[in-house]
């Protein structure tokens, strides 16, 4: 059985595509120009705490391998009679390469709560971006079983979205800076008290919706973490787990059993905090970079990268950011 809850975390970590007003951003009454001076100066700070700005130049590209781990509670239908509340650690990959200042590639994969396994990459080469391979386009028409010309393209642009603000979020996250194809506008927003702690609050806007707020520690400057919202109906991860069935009439009433659960468990549309926060600093090529990110909401912890290894100006070739014939 499809587990819902665990492919909507995995699309919203993915795409990071939101289009949402941080909570934050309330303290920031003016919007995105509210104070954008003491909002530079923060960042000025925070990249010379990181080492950044004497060795920032020499960076050509990065280069990122490690370990994800994806932390999932489920409901586990076992009969009719029989539910239990489990967690289960869901085990991956990830590897990150980036070509400054508009070549990126993003490659992750794992398996789901069903034993299924998935792999995607993300690219952006340029003007272009895309995910390979590439999501079910999601119909428009009331007859959700026709997909028209429309609805591809909608999806398409979407996932190209997806995969220039992961560029521009990797960007932002090891070296607090915005690219030329992607353009930030910062706004202070205060020292506030978060889910990540006391921190100072720098809202960051860009185009296509993305937003996130950075949080910075207060004495040493150093990033805490990036974080967002999104606002979702989160429909619970229910799975059918029994290893075989021995009548029909249990398989039915173990299925109806699921179904009851899952209506019982919906929580109803709320907003969510999302922060990704970094850890693990330590020293590449001169400067300092956060070797774990550890994903949370509402400050559960759901997913941790944890990077084995990071490589500066390490030789990219430059045939992993073209366009696949799936991708197309």
């Amino acid at each position: 059985m499809t587990n819902c809850r665990t492919k909507i975390i995995i699309q919203v970590i993915a795409l990071i595509a939101f289009a949402t007003n941080f909570a934050f951003a309330q303290k920031a009454t003016e919007g995105p120009t509210a104070e954008p001076e003491r909002a530079r100066e923060l960042i000025d700070a925070s990249r010379a705490a990181l080492g950044l700005k004497s060795t920032e130049s020499d960076v050509q590209s990065i280069h990122a391998r490690g370990k994800l781990k994806r932390l999932t509670r489920y409901v586990s239908v076992q009969s009719p009679k029989v539910v239990e509340d489990k967690e289960k650690e869901l085990p991956g990959k990830i590897e990150i390469e980036y070509l400054f200042p508009d070549k990126f590639r993003r490659k992750v994969s794992g398996r789901a709560l069903n034993g299924e396994g998935y792999s995607y990459t993300q690219i952006v080469n340029g003007l272009r971006a895309w995910r390979n391979p590439p999501l079910r386009a999601v119909s428009s028409n009331t007859d959700r079983r026709v997909i028209d010309v429309e609805d591809f393209e909608r999806s398409k642009e979407f996932q190209a979205r997806g995969s220039r603000q992961q560029m521009a979020f990797y960007a932002l996250g090891w070296f607090l800076k915005d690219l030329p194809s992607f353009p930030l506008k910062y706004a202070y927003a205060g020292q506030l008290m978060t889910y990540s702690g006391l921190a100072e609050v720098i809202i960051a806007q860009g185009p296509d919706g993305f937003q996130f707020s950075i949080l910075l520690d207060p004495q040493s400057k150093m990033p805490i973490a990036l974080a967002t919202v999104f606002v979702q109906a989160r429909e619970p991860a229910v799975l059918i787990d029994s290893p075989r069935f021995f009548d029909r009439r249990t398989y039915i009433g173990t299925v109806q059993r699921a179904r009851q659960e899952r209506q019982a468990r919906r929580k109803p549309v709320m907003r969510y905090e999302m922060h990704f926060r970094f850890s693990d600093y330590r020293a590449v090529a001169g400067f300092l970079l956060p070797h774990t990110i550890t994903t949370a909401i509402n400050d559960e912890v759901v997913e941790i990268y944890s990077f084995d290894r990071i490589e500066i100006n390490r030789p990219i070739n430059l045939r992993k950011f073209e366009i696949k014939p799936e991708a197309e």
